[in-house]
């Protein structure tokens, strides 16, 4: 069986690329060796964090089929992929007309990112209505913007979703401004940071001053076991 994990089209600013680089750490660090996708061709959020990440240029829907290509072509096992924030209808159409009957040993992982903007909440709704039971979902909730989500805990449609979909949840609490500002500048991930030599990660980054501090860099390490413990959901549908 292999799997296809990739970000939903859902709205700009959500924290979808923040909610994948982590998973992706994550998975690194549980003996997975995903095959990487940036296919944001607009942000390129992924390949700034995974320079090994190929830039997929995204010039009509067809472009997608590179998912579905790496697996049947190349033999690869497990995918990771970063989809455009806001993709619209083209590409949601070329998801509804994969055969997806005729592809029973791939399996199709939904990570999406919510906030407590109402938009995010309900373009992610609008893709997980179209696909239904297609893929299986894991809900990021990320809190950047507060901690209560009222249009996905209290909405009919979420609530119908929840039921009957089951989804995983992980819960991404709002960083430090002043060492998101830092990771984001230098293109880092937490994982690097405190796994580095100094003032430089294993593949030669170098890290800030704030950074290199003993008590930060523990503060960061405490920040990703928090939603690192929350990704058990993910590898039990990845190995199910």
């Amino acid at each position: 069986m292999s799997t296809i994990i990739f970000t939903s089209g859902a709205k700009g600013g959500t924290g979808k690329s923040t909610a994948i680089r982590f998973l992706i750490t994550y998975l690194r660090e549980h003996g997975f060796n995903p095959s990487l996708l940036d296919m944001d061709d607009e942000s390129r959020t992924l390949s700034r964090y995974f320079p090994e990440a190929p830039q997929i240029q995204i010039k009509k829907a067809s472009s997608h089929d590179v998912l579905i290509e790496k697996i049947l072509e190349d033999g690869e096992k497990l995918i990771v992929a970063d989809l455009k924030g806001g993709t619209g209808k083209d590409t949601l159409d070329w998801w509804l007309k994969l055969p997806f009957s005729k592809m029973p040993d791939i399996r199709f992982i939904c990570v999406a990112s919510i906030t407590s903007s109402p938009d995010s909440v309900q373009s992610f709704l609008n893709w997980a209505a179209a696909l239904k039971n297609r893929v299986s979902y894991v809900i990021c909730k990320n809190q950047k913007d507060g901690d209560i989500f009222p249009d996905y805990e209290n909405s009919k449609e979420a609530l119908l979703f929840r039921e009957e979909h089951n989804p995983a949840h992980v819960v991404i609490p709002e960083l430090d401004a002043e060492y998101m500002t830092e990771l984001e500048r230098l293109n880092l991930t937490i994982s690097e940071v405190f796994k580095a030599d100094g003032n430089l990660t294993v593949n030669g980054k170098h890290i800030s001053p704030i950074l290199c501090r003993f008590l930060n860099r523990a503060r960061l390490e405490e920040y990703q076991n928090e939603i690192y413990n929350q990704f058990q959901s993910i590898l039990k549908l990845i190995k199910a």
